[in-house]
């Protein structure tokens, strides 16, 4: 690919929505927010959702915006929770594509402008996204990539890779995706259990959509907090029961034809089920 090369005479300009869902993030949301000024896409459009925090994040927001004709903020009067936060910023972006910029991310400069190349040139997918560096709390960084899907070939097959969870699964919600998909899918949905892994299912049906790109190159940065939501969980068994309901129940109101759809269905609900127990395995062993 050749990033540099795009410019506004190309006959697809899309504009780009960055959904910035942020609470409580005044120690490290600056460098999410000079990520997306240094970006080399001019079309773009920053919509942060500030979710009612206790400490400076409204006025580093604000002041960022202040210096930019880019940026919309939405204040939340109760605090939404990211799920009902990022469906919201979604609801409310004007972009005919879109990404989560999360607080705790950064990314290259032209990371969208790889992105939106990536869909320009495969214009069946719905989504694109990119190698990752993930910074650990305790000062470990690894280089996550997501290939699972490279050798699927039609919907089921990248149903059954998401479906079961293939190992990273959760990278390319970091990537750049089309608006209509997000009226198509209904938006991240919550599960019994409320927010658990909930950007599983909304990958799930997202990849029944269309193919998914990946552009190789290590352009996003993750930074794992202590925090982190996705560390906190139970992992319990309801909230796996949970999943697992609402894995099929993607499924089930997908596009995908009845026995494609019985074939998936079934397909999660036994593989989440050894996941399950795989999990507790492990955690039973990390405790003796």
């Amino acid at each position: 690919m050749q990033g540099a090369s795009i410019t506004t005479d190309e006959l697809w300009f899309p504009k780009v929505t960055a959904l910035i869902p942020c609470y409580n993030s005044a120690a490290f949301i600056d460098r999410t927010l000079e990520s997306l000024a240094a970006q080399t896409w001019p079309n773009l459009e920053i919509l942060i959702g500030e979710d009612c925090s206790t400490d400076d994040t409204l006025s580093i927001v604000s002041a960022f915006a202040a210096r930019r004709t880019d940026v919309r903020i939405l204040r939340r009067d109760t605090n939404l929770g990211w799920l009902r936060n990022c469906n919201d910023l979604m609801a409310n972006a004007s972009g005919e594509l879109m990404f989560f910029a999360f607080h705790d991310d950064a990314i290259e400069p032209t990371y969208i402008e790889k992105l939106v190349e990536a869909l320009r040139d495969t214009p069946d997918a719905v989504l694109a996204y990119t190698d990752m560096v993930l910074f650990h709390p305790d000062g470990r960084q690894e280089t996550k990539t997501f290939e699972a899907l490279s050798n699927s070939r039609g919907a089921l097959s990248r149903g059954l890779v998401m479906g079961g969870q293939a190992t990273d699964w959760w990278i390319p919600n970091r990537g750049l995706f089309r608006s209509w998909a997000f009226q198509r899918v209904g938006g991240i949905k919550p599960n019994a259990q409320g927010e658990f892994s909930a950007d599983w299912t909304w990958l799930l049906h997202l990849s029944l959509l269309g193919p998914f790109v990946r552009v190789p190159e290590t352009l996003c940065r993750k930074y794992f907090q202590k925090t982190s939501l996705s560390r906190n969980w139970a992992f319990s068994r309801a909230q796996w029961r949970a999943l697992r309901r609402a894995g099929i129940r993607e499924v089930w109101n997908s596009t995908l034809d009845l026995p494609r759809r019985l074939i998936l269905a079934a397909y999660i609900g036994l593989n989440l089920a050894r996941l399950e127990t795989l999990w507790r395995r492990a955690v039973g062993a990390a405790r003796r």
